[in-house]
């Protein structure tokens, strides 16, 4: 029966070395962890049998074929009600929160019918605890404010207690329903596993277990421990992380793609926490299935499966080299570059950033791949979150690769002025910060180990406006923009006979005792 329900979403939901590698923060200059738009917190049951295309309204449908109001069955409740009484006031009610649209979920829950569809759980008919099951988990899918009212009302401990069963359609309805709860908030999820929820996801988590399982009852799980996991301002503990992970294991290597996707999504949000996470994922083993996820080709497993790699390289420099010692550089990324949508690139450039934060064999590793052509056709072609991370991974592998100025200079030699002097123009001063840094670095690098070749690119950066560019930017109110243009201009472009050569440097607009400016005349006779 399960099979024959749509399922529908509600609500809405990765200097120095160590500070380049980033973590998935909320700010508007790092990468932000996007809120999935297609897979949500709740997933309100619908009833795709019922017929609502009458001009009379669904509610007045169901009144007439079962002659109830909710007054009505409050009273029906109240007067010792036998259980085929209990069967149509609860199947009245699941058709009534499986609407479409107009759902009234403020009229059941201020009638108090909410009390008692939980206590229906209760009842010793197979029937009337899965209407009961199916209403509460509506119920669960509305606003905050409902689900706390059934939360209230004891729906957790009834969904769990009645999960112990040996009818999987009910049992399956059970989880759905506390996944819902889970998928409120933290508070939820942590009351759900204080009322025994993470025992209960155990016992049908066994390959014994699965084995009897149909996919959507499998896939239900699976995205069950999306929920648990997807909380990020109030983690799982490491204990409950060493719970899940196998179980998660088993979800990734299942053969369904939604089951699949969905533990990766699990996965993707434990790895965004602590280096601890990252240890016992490595030591798991489900890397190797969340890399058969990058060969997929497809955005639903692609997502969540490069977003568990960007999240190990901004680990340390030890999980880093997990991933580059996987062979994904190589192999699959430069396949996912060349044909992923715009969203999936900028994750995998985000991942290359951090990876270029690394150790100089780590930055190697990049330029190894030959994905340097790869991150600077990224920042012509792509959107300006994708250019941004382009940025951080050249600012990067610039910063860092200065200890080993030749890794500057493999990235000099892929005419690299052509890609990143047109972006000076974008008005976002990190942005510009990085690219004047990536500027600066690549004529110092050349200067150091071919300085015949230093004319070559000092020619090439005037024929694509770098020199004007610059020059304007001299005029930034930005104090850092200011002084990193001043340095390429002194340094390489500077003509000694040019009038003012001993002037003392001109600060940015507004700054006021930085130059010749704000002194006084002087007078010559």
């Amino acid at each position: 029966m399960a099979e024959e329900h749509a399922q529908m979403y509600k609500n809405v939901g990765k200097a120095e070395q160590e500070s380049s590698r980033r973590r998935r923060v909320e700010t508007t200059v790092q990468l932000r962890r996007e809120k999935r738009g297609n897979e949500l917190n709740k997933r309100r049951n619908i009833d795709e049998t019922a017929e609502y295309e009458s001009e009379v309204s669904d509610y007045e449908k169901d009144k007439v074929q079962f002659q109830y109001t909710l007054a009505d069955i409050r009273k029906v409740l109240t007067e010792n009600p036998s259980i085929e009484d209990l069967r149509n006031v609860f199947t009245f009610l699941r058709k009534q929160l499986s609407r479409p649209k107009d759902v009234p979920i403020n009229e059941i829950v201020r009638e108090g019918l909410v009390q008692a569809l939980v206590q229906g759980l209760a009842v010793n008919d197979s029937k009337v605890q899965y209407e009961a099951a199916w209403a509460l988990t509506n119920i669960v899918s509305g606003e905050s404010e409902h689900t706390q009212n059934a939360v209230n009302c004891g729906a957790t401990q009834a969904f769990i207690k009645a999960a112990y069963c040996d009818d999987d359609p009910l049992a399956e309805q059970c989880f759905w329903g506390v996944a819902n709860i889970i998928g409120d908030c933290a508070a939820l999820r942590d009351h759900a596993i204080e009322c025994g929820f993470m025992d209960l996801l155990c016992h049908y988590c066994t390959p014994t277990k699965l084995a009897g399982l149909k996919v959507t009852f499998i896939r239900t799980l699976s995205w069950v421990c999306t929920n648990l996991c997807r909380h990020k301002q109030a983690q799982l503990s490491l204990q409950h992380v060493s719970i899940l992970l196998p179980i998660i294991k088993m979800f990734v290597e299942f053969k369904d793609d939604s089951a699949k996707a969905d533990a990766c999504w699990s996965l993707s949000y434990i790895t965004d926490t602590s280096d601890e996470i990252l240890d016992l994922t490595i030591k798991s083993g489900i890397l190797g299935s969340v890399r058969e996820m990058l060969g997929t080709n497809t955005p639903e497993m692609l997502g969540p499966a490069v977003r568990v790699f960007g999240n190990l390289t901004s680990g340390s420099d030890l999980h880093t080299q997990k991933v580059i010692d996987m062979g994904i550089l190589n192999r699959e990324v430069p396949v996912i570059m060349q044909i992923a949508n715009p969203k999936i690139v900028k994750e995998v450039v985000w991942m290359l950033s951090n990876v270029a934060a690394g150790t100089i064999g780590q930055i190697q590793a990049i330029i190894d791949a030959g994905l340097l052509p790869r991150i600077l056709h990224c920042l012509r072609t792509g959107d300006f979150r994708t250019q941004s991370e382009g940025a951080w991974a050249l600012s990067n592998l610039c910063s860092s690769g200065n200890r080993e100025q030749v890794q500057v200079y493999s990235l000099a030699t892929c005419q690299v002025f052509q890609y990143i002097v047109p972006l000076l123009n974008v008005r976002h001063v990190e942005f510009i910060t990085q690219i004047l840094t990536v500027i600066k670095s690549v004529f110092n690098a050349v200067a150091a180990l071919h300085p015949n070749q230093l004319e070559d690119f000092k020619t090439t950066f005037e024929e694509v406006g770098g020199i004007d560019v610059v020059e304007e930017l001299q005029n930034h109110e930005n104090s850092a923009i200011y002084e990193l243009c001043y340095e390429i201009i002194q340094t390489y472009f500077h003509d000694e006979d040019d009038e003012g050569e001993n002037v003392v440097p001109v600060g940015p607009k507004g700054d006021a005792d930085t130059g010749p400016e704000n002194s006084k005349p002087v007078f010559n006779f």
